[in-house]
């Protein structure tokens, strides 16, 4: 096992990430099982990364569950430091920039809601304003709340597809929209872009990676509600 906890949200340079991904003994048609404590968004935050960065989607696995399943089940665990991989090949050639929303579009998605749905994976107190999460309480107009909590069982392994798709139609959300994934810095955010692109097999499913921390910066000042519309703002 290859330890990636320092790796972090922030965008690097691309051939930064090349040698990261290398180091960890990535090398082409290598298969890379990703997994972190479970019910949370670190392994599909790098499961992302690795997509968006060109490794084909059916090398990259997650363990269901995470650690906390494994050691339910009775899987062995180790506190021995792992040896290091012998030092991958994988070269990035072209980055899969479909996979990810930049800000202009995200504006734009935000007017239209008949095309584009937004997903805000952060939970009721942010959406509502009882929390800041930057320097603003609220979210983006028209964003759907989405928790990213919500696409787990009480075991931590993911619901089933159908249960998916039922919680998307229930709030609106249908196969035809594109749907932008965001948070507060695109780490929550990486469930529902997961569990609807590759779990409920919806075609447009779209990652902000900058989310809130960017949309809160812009020196334009973005709006950003507090309720459900903006006459019901603090």
């Amino acid at each position: 096992a290859v330890s990636a906890d320092n790796y972090g949200g922030q965008e690097p340079s691309r051939a930064v990430m090349e040698g990261r991904f290398q180091s960890w003994g990535i090398s082409p048609g290598r298969k890379i099982v990703v997994y972190d404590k479970g019910g949370d968004w670190n392994a599909t935050r790098l499961f992302h990364d690795l997509y968006y960065y060109g490794i084909p989607a059916e090398d990259i696995f997650i363990l269901d569950g995470g650690l906390s399943k494994w050691q339910s089940l009775g899987g062995a665990i180790s506190k021995e430091t792992s040896p290091a991989p012998i030092r991958g090949t994988f070269l990035i050639n072209k980055v899969r920039e479909e996979v990810r929303v930049r800000l202009p579009e995200f504006m734009v998605a935000s007017g239209d809601n008949v095309g584009n749905a937004l997903v805000d994976a952060l939970g009721v107190e942010y959406y509502y304003g009882e929390e800041k999460f930057f320097t603003r309480a609220g979210h983006v107009p028209n964003a759907i709340l989405m928790p990213s909590t919500e696409f787990f069982n009480a075991d931590k392994t993911f619901k089933s597809p159908e249960e998916i798709r039922n919680m998307a139609t229930y709030l609106g959300i249908q196969p035809g929209q594109t749907v932008h994934s965001h948070c507060g810095g695109g780490g929550a955010a990486s469930v529902p872009w997961f569990a609807l692109q590759f779990i409920a097999d919806y075609p447009n499913v779209k990652l902000y990676w900058e989310s809130h921390r960017e949309w809160l910066r812009d020196e334009r000042g973005l709006p950003f509600w507090t309720y459900s519309a903006p006459q019901l703002q603090r």
